[in-house]
């Protein structure tokens, strides 16, 4: 039997608090090593959508870190552990806080969800929820052909 979502994600979370995430626990698990930065950063993109608060600690992270990510490393983590299009919408949103040539290089090099749909799991499971997703969706998630309006509080940001 496999890990299920939520261990992997609460074990993904203490890896980012390890790495210097903005995360609280409830309890630190002092066995949990971070992997290299890169390797956490790919699979996190592909638990993202099943967590706004792993997405919002993921994003923060990665602007705040920007300088020490291996790019390369990263785009190759992403290919085989975590989702391609979460990666570049990700990078979108932090470039625009944090302007880098990481950034640009990332966003050029990730492609778009096949499909237009809600971002997040929990909002697609909701016909209300995704109701008003699409009627106040955000220009960076249609960028990137999902749907979601929960990056309010980095607008002033220029998101």
């Amino acid at each position: 039997m496999g890990i299920s979502l939520t261990n992997r994600i609460d074990n993904l979370f203490q890896e980012w608090y390890r790495l210097g995430g903005s995360v609280l626990l409830a309890e630190v698990d002092a066995t949990v090593q971070p992997r290299v930065s890169e390797e956490v950063l790919a699979e996190s993109t592909a638990y993202c959508r099943a967590s706004g608060r792993l997405t919002w600690v993921v994003l923060d992270w990665f602007i705040n870190n920007i300088e020490t990510i291996d790019e390369k490393l990263l785009l190759e983590k992403a290919k085989t552990q975590g989702d391609l299009s979460v990666l570049g919408l990700l990078t979108d949103a932090a470039r625009q806080v944090k302007p880098n040539f990481k950034f640009e290089f990332l966003v050029l090099n990730c492609p778009l969800n096949p499909i237009l749909e809600p971002f997040f799991h929990r909002v697609a499971q909701s016909p209300y929820a995704a109701k008003l997703a699409r009627q106040d969706n955000l220009e960076i998630f249609r960028r990137w052909n999902y749907i979601s309006n929960e990056l309010r509080y980095l607008a002033e940001a220029k998101v």
